[in-house]
């Protein structure tokens, strides 16, 4: 296979809650590999052209792209910094009790109030908005109203005021898990979580850089791309024929564990499906035989997919120092399993120049 040129560099972040601290430590990681390759620090929005995220990702995508205040050429947030998002203002996001109570555990309404995620998005990401983002976006959401899925794009933003809403309206509209968060109104929409068809957001990000006929580099193959696709942990539940087949509405849609069987294996099934997909589309060359099907995670050369399998489920809204100890674990399991793959990830990306300030 002939070596991917990286002429367009993106980065996808699934969703997950706060397993998203699992990919913040592993973009943590990539920093400090980064700046030593370099000798000097190299900021992500640096390396990637194309951010994307679903989620929890689509949070950590509009992070590392929201200008500094200060400095508008240079990110407000580090991979460093959202370390800390999961550590400090995760207990405060998912801490209500009262909503919990009342909404009994999400059965009746959303199990959590926006409000306390508005303000940490709001102390997180300021006033920025999608047009200032520093490299382009692609953060998934759900509208409910038209039925159809809703992408946040820098691109789009350009196009028209009324596409260039606050980073914060973006990021609460990817968030709004159902049955976690209501869903975010914006216009006539009804948005939530962008999960519900792209749990794992990378195909629409090689999709959407694909297109590209205009806005340099254009005219893309995909040979031409490098993408890291990073997971925030897996932890599955198999069931046997004997004891599906009897299921039933309330069969399908009772908690086994966290979630109903039904929307496990929907989020999981596109997950992996869009994981085996890019696989196929990058990591094969026409005519060549057919790329060994990857367990967990692809080994590149185009497409790298870092994703750790959990001992035991982790509710995604669970942000207890015990849980969160157990994802900066699994984090750290994931690094040393990929430790060639990220050493190979910051050389490639090291090489390239950094990527100029290029505010839509």
């Amino acid at each position: 296979m002939s070596d991917s040129s990286d002429e367009f560099r993106i980065l996808s972040v699934d969703g997950g809650g706060i397993r998203g601290l699992i990919p913040a430590l592993v973009l943590e990681e990539l920093e400090k590999r980064l700046s030593r390759e370099l000798g000097e620090r190299r900021a992500l929005s640096d390396c990637f052209h194309l951010m994307a995220g679903t989620s929890t990702g689509g949070l950590i995508a509009l992070g590392l792209t929201a200008p500094d205040p200060s400095d508008p050429e240079r990110p407000r947030l580090s991979a460093v910094d959202l370390v800390r998002l999961y550590g400090e203002d995760g207990p405060r996001i998912f801490g209500g009790w009262l909503q919990r109570l009342i909404s009994l555990g999400g059965w009746l309404g959303p199990k959590h109030s926006p409000a306390v995620l508005e303000r940490v998005l709001r102390e997180r990401l300021g006033e920025a908005r999608l047009r200032d983002a520093l490299r382009d976006l692609v953060v998934t959401s759900y509208d409910m109203t038209g039925r159809e899925p809703h992408f946040f794009k820098r691109w789009r933003a350009a196009e028209s005021e009324q596409r260039n809403l606050p980073m914060v309206e973006a990021a609460l509209a990817t968030a709004a898990a159902p049955t976690y968060f209501p869903s975010h109104g914006i216009g006539d929409r009804a948005l939530v979580d962008g999960g519900v068809f792209a749990s794992n957001p990378t195909i629409a990000a090689i999709a959407e850089a694909l297109k590209r006929t205009e806005d340099e580099p254009a005219n893309l193959r995909p040979q031409d791309l490098l993408v890291v696709s990073l997971g925030t942990g897996v932890h599955e539940t198999g069931f046997e024929q004997s004891e599906v087949r009897h299921w039933g509405r309330i069969g399908w849609i009772r908690p086994r564990g966290e979630d109903p069987a039904l929307i496990s294996a929907v989020l999981d099934g596109q997950s992996d499906a869009a994981d085996h997909w890019a696989h196929m589309i990058l990591n094969h060359e026409p005519g060549d035989p057919l790329p060994e099907p990857t367990e967990i995670g692809a080994k590149g050369p185009r497409y790298f997919r870092l994703q750790v399998g959990l001992r035991a489920e982790l509710p995604i809204d669970d942000a207890s120092k015990g849980t969160l100890e157990g994802l900066a674990a699994a984090a750290q399991e994931l690094i040393e399993a990929n430790d060639v793959q990220l050493t190979e990830i910051a050389r490639r990306l090291a090489r390239a120049e950094p990527l100029p300030h290029d505010p839509a």
